[in-house]
């Protein structure tokens, strides 16, 4: 008979000597009998998976084989998922709230639950709740989500974009009327802003970016992230006038 768990925390590493001591201590107060833990690793060259060995009893399944990229990664993971909720965090990122805040708090499968982050190195706070427009011009940090394991019975992450499908992702469950959203006062992690997709540009998803929105958005969704660079550019020239 399987365990049952509530959340599943995955992690996807690769060459990640550097930060994985980081990730994987920040979860040994803060995950419980209720917590999966899932490791998937690219193939790592270093020093990563004698130090994920050091921590096998926190860890419930791990595997390192070639992948395509971080979201294929993810989606093993996913596919290896025991729990109601899944939570990805970075090789170089922190759990931060203890797991058992959650418990009486995850109770519809088909909502998926988000708060905030703490991002790393400058210490501010990232998140606070989302409405459509703001989801238009910024992204729901994906360590800061817990997203039901029925969401990935409908869906999985692409291959169309190296760093952003996790946007896309978010873009399109709000748009759907199978899930909703709903928001936590908690810092669920830090996450570190000088990872690969924080100081890279995701080139393909930027020319792609409206005609996502207007997939998922429609026209009014275009005039939303139209308008935000046009409403930015006259706060910044009125405060210069000031």
């Amino acid at each position: 008979m399987h365990k049952k768990y509530l959340v599943t925390i995955i992690i996807v590493t690769y060459n990640a000597e550097k930060h994985i001591v980081d990730v994987l201590e920040s979860l040994i107060s803060r995950i419980n009998e209720q917590t999966e833990v899932i490791i998937i690793d690219g193939l790592s060259t270093d020093n990563t998976i004698n130090i994920i060995k050091k921590y096998q009893k926190y860890i419930s399944k791990f595997i390192s084989e070639k992948d395509s990229g971080i979201y294929d990664a993810m989606n093993k993971g996913v596919s290896m998922a025991s729990g109601k909720y899944i939570l990805f965090l970075g090789a170089d990122d922190q759990l931060v709230i203890n797991l058992q805040e959650l418990s009486g708090l995850l109770l519809d499968e088909k909502t998926i639950y988000y708060g905030d982050v703490l991002l790393s190195p400058s210490n501010k706070l990232y998140g606070g709740e989302f409405s459509t427009a703001k989801l238009i011009n910024r992204n729901i940090c994906h360590q800061s989500i817990l997203f039901p394991k029925t969401v990935f019975e409908e869906y999985q992450y692409g291959d169309d974009y190296k760093l952003m499908e996790d946007y896309v992702m978010n873009l399109k469950l709000w748009s759907s009327k199978n899930f909703k959203f709903n928001y936590l006062e908690k810092t669920i992690s830090v996450y570190n802003i000088t990872g690969l997709s924080s100081t890279t540009e995701d080139v393909d998803f930027r020319k792609d970016s409206f005609k996502l929105i207007f997939r998922y958005f429609g026209v009014l969704g275009v005039g939303i992230k139209l308008f935000n660079p046009i409403k930015n550019f006259f706060k910044s020239s009125k405060s210069s006038l000031a």
